[in-house]
């Protein structure tokens, strides 16, 4: 049911719209015609226009009219209403430049569609109007670009620096690991050959004091043996003095 009535919502401001623009399309037609100016010197894109709220726009509209003394108007035409524009008294909102008008701040009750009119002030046709195909302005959103920009830099730049931190940690706990293992091995070689060191400095003491116990040894049999033979020496030479 919703949908129902927002399609017939639909229909009746388009079927208003159409019926403004025909309004104004006979009016322009009865001016040619009481003018005697079959020949429109205005142009108009037909175009549309998207802005979001806070931007500023520039409405086309070309005059190429041989009068002089022309008055330029803009009409509005929205859903809920039609009028003119008074340019006049909103110079902060409205600026003229040549027949284009010129919007600032734009919001979203600035949306519709934007006719160029031309009325004549003098000869050789006073009071000859000439107006626009329309063009139509969409206004919506809210303008955050600076910001959402900032933001979005300073989340790559975050996010940069966050990676190059991890890759880093990384890289340095994999060296450190390599420089950890390299000083376990080297301390373990080293404590090893410190052993080995020690080890054989042992067994030369022990080789050393079996050699000296040795040479004890062979020294106090050698010396025995030579005081027996001198024993035996001396015995023999007191026999030779007995018998002689």
């Amino acid at each position: 049911m919703q949908r129902i009535m927002r399609s017939f919502t639909s229909c009746q401001a388009a079927v208003m719209e159409r019926l403004f623009r025909l309004s104004l399309l006979l009016t322009y037609l009865s001016v040619i015609e009481s003018a005697g100016k079959p020949v429109c010197c205005l142009s108009q894109p037909d175009d549309v226009i998207w802005k979001k709220i806070g931007q500023d726009v520039v409405l086309a509209c070309t005059v190429s009219c041989s009068q002089k003394d022309l008055r330029y108007v803009w009409f509005l035409s929205q859903q809920k209403s039609h009028l003119c524009l008074n340019l006049d008294s909103n110079h902060h909102k409205y600026s003229l430049n040549g027949a284009s008008l010129h919007i600032n701040s734009l919001n979203t009750n600035d949306s519709g569609i934007y006719h160029c009119a031309v009325v004549s002030n003098g000869p050789p046709a006073l009071g000859a109007q000439y107006i626009g195909m329309g063009t139509t302005l969409e206004v919506n959103g809210v303008i955050k670009t600076t910001l959402k920009n900032i933001l979005l830099w300073l989340t790559f730049v975050l996010l940069v620096i966050y990676s190059l931190a991890v890759v880093t940690l990384i890289i340095l706990k994999k060296h450190g690991y390599n420089i950890c293992a390299s000083k376990r091995m080297y301390t373990s070689d080293k404590n090893h050959s410190t052993r080995k060191t020690q080890f054989r400095d042992v067994l030369q003491e022990m080789v050393s004091k079996r050699n000296l116990e040795i040479n004890k040894q062979t020294v106090s049999r050698n010396r025995s043996q030579v005081e027996a033979a001198s024993t035996d020496f001396n015995s023999s030479i007191d026999d030779i003095y007995q018998n002689v």
